[in-house]
């Protein structure tokens, strides 16, 4: 059974991720109606690239709770699959910790960007888009990552008392199978 934050942080991804999903096709329609409108009357999209650049830097921001969450982030067990369950949750609490306090740093640091940028009002080149509101979709997205690995340590600390691997302590090896009959 999940718990209440396990089913929170489940569903929050999820709906980031797929928002990110939407986004990036929005992306490649803009990326194909461009290479279209160049190839037929020698005319492209204004500001395509702007529209690409940014949209394609909010999807990866996007996905990246969702990447955390599920463990689909490069994460290379082969090592730690040798370890027992404490030394393996120890292993995952220390890298929860550094990947928490990266992404942390990482917001910090774009709240310096967002004080330079309504500071000297720069803005995008086509669009003029103020780039604070940029800054603050990484912000936020930084910001949420950040929250999903500290969850994520929380629940490796726990991994270190608590033998959530009681059913299957180890990965059971593939049969062999007998390819002569």
């Amino acid at each position: 059974m999940k718990k209440p934050l396990d089913k929170f942080f489940d569903k929050l991804t999820y709906y980031l991720c797929l928002f990110a999903g939407i986004l990036f096709c929005l992306i490649v329609i803009v990326l194909l109606a461009n290479i279209i409108l160049r190839s037929a009357f020698n005319s492209g999209i204004t500001g395509q690239y702007e529209i690409v650049q940014y949209g394609i830097m909010i999807c990866i921001g996007l996905g990246m709770a969702r990447t955390a969450y599920t463990h689909r982030h490069i994460h290379v067990n082969l090592i730690t699959s040798r370890f027992g369950w404490r030394l393996r949750s120890f292993i995952l609490f220390l890298g929860g910790i550094l990947c928490t306090a990266t992404y942390a740093f990482a917001a910090y640091l774009f709240i310096a960007k967002i004080q330079d940028a309504t500071k000297y009002f720069k803005i995008t080149d086509l669009y003029h888009i103020p780039f604070q509101y940029i800054y603050w979709i990484f912000l936020v997205l930084l910001a949420l990552s950040a929250l999903v690995f500290l969850y994520q340590t929380i629940v490796y600390f726990e991994g270190i008392f608590v033998n959530h691997d009681k059913e299957d302590p180890k990965p059971a090896a593939a049969e062999p199978v007998d390819v002569t009959e």
